[in-house]
């Protein structure tokens, strides 16, 4: 389910048990603020129950026992489930989860929301969901919150200025998601930072010179596009990152390691891939994301195991100057980079 289609259900007769799960935060908390705020339009009936430190037989205890409670003020009870530690659930327990989902589902005066976070809720991908996910939604709605794309979050960062009386062009929306990422909690932070400067110095439009001047610059979302860069062969797009980078003095062991791990995690994918490990055995035994193995697989086929190794060999001897020589070390990189694109071990 999208997150659309939930608001369509709060605006008819929400009830029932909902997981929400994904990325994006901020837009979880905003319908879990919609939803509580239509299930308790009548009265404040919200009740929350922490996972933390206890069994998911434990917290279906307590979440069965507090919807069967009548409600005094005739109106629903609006239960928030959170902090559940996922990662300890066994499979077999999930039973009883699906058990009291099932069975709440009936009550048309119970609204229970799972509130997952992404580091603790492995929901795996959209064309191939976790085994969790798929377990839980066979009795539980669930509710995806992936990361916005970036022309929705400009048209969203854009009304919000406006809502702010200050003009923002689609140019220095998309700079502002560049600069700070697609986290909307980040940029709602930076929107309200950028209004209010613009303001104080009696203008109403805001600049790309404004967000470099005022903003946080999120080095983590362009570390990611760092690597994707290099994995997709865009020397173009790796270099411009990599300007961004030393602009805002990245420390360049972390830029540098950045670069080693991509080829250190190839190598590993395909020396297994090669001694006949699949997709999944390899993930397991190298602690690598099942989609990151994929993607290594799909990159490592037109990579041979020579070709990685000379480019690990490159890596070293950054690694080394930037250690013990007196050479610029963000130059360094940018020469490695060079040398690795141009012997074409990242086409």
């Amino acid at each position: 389910m999208t997150p659309t289609e939930f608001g369509k259900l709060i605006k008819s007769d929400l009830h029932g048990v909902f997981l929400f799960y994904g990325e994006e935060q901020y837009l979880k908390q905003h319908y879990l603020g919609l939803a509580k705020k239509s299930a308790c339009e009548n009265g404040d009936s919200s009740i929350s129950i922490s996972g933390e430190g206890r069994s998911l037989d434990d917290i279906c205890i307590e979440l069965s026992q507090t919807a069967s409670m009548p409600s005094l003020d005739m109106s629903k009870r609006f239960i928030v489930i959170y902090d559940v530690e996922w990662k300890k659930v066994k499979e077999e327990q999930l039973g009883y989860l699906e058990d009291c989902a099932s069975e709440l589902k009936d009550y048309d005066d119970v609204v229970v929301i799972i509130d997952t976070r992404p580091e603790n809720f492995d929901a795996g991908t959209e064309k191939k969901p976790s085994k969790l996910l798929n377990a839980l939604s066979k009795q539980i709605q669930c509710v995806n919150f992936p990361k916005e794309t970036p022309a929705r979050l400009a048209a969203w960062i854009q009304k919000h200025f406006t809502a702010n009386k200050i003009q923002a062009s689609p140019d220095t929306c998309n700079t502002l998601i560049k600069y700070c990422g697609r986290d909307m909690t980040t940029l709602n932070h930076e929107i309200t930072k950028l209004s209010a400067y613009v303001l104080q110095n009696g203008r109403n439009t805001v600049t790309p010179e404004d967000i470099r001047y005022v903003s946080c610059f999120n080095n983590e979302i362009d570390t990611f596009d760092f690597k994707n860069a290099i994995l997709n062969g865009n020397s173009e797009r790796a270099f411009s990152i990599l300007s961004e980078m030393i602009l805002h003095k990245e420390a360049p062991e972390l830029i540098l390691g950045t670069i080693m791990k991509i080829y250190t995690d190839l190598y590993t994918v395909k020396t297994l891939n090669e001694s006949g490990m699949m997709k999944s055995d390899i993930s397991k035994k190298t602690g690598i994301h099942e989609y990151s193995v994929g993607l290594y697989m799909q990159r490592t086929a037109s990579l041979s195991k020579v070709g990685l190794e000379k480019a690990l060999d490159l890596c070293k001897e950054a690694d080394s100057k930037i250690k013990s020589s007196s050479l610029d070390s963000y130059e360094t990189i940018e020469i490695l980079l060079i040398k690795l694109f141009m012997t074409g071990r990242l086409r």
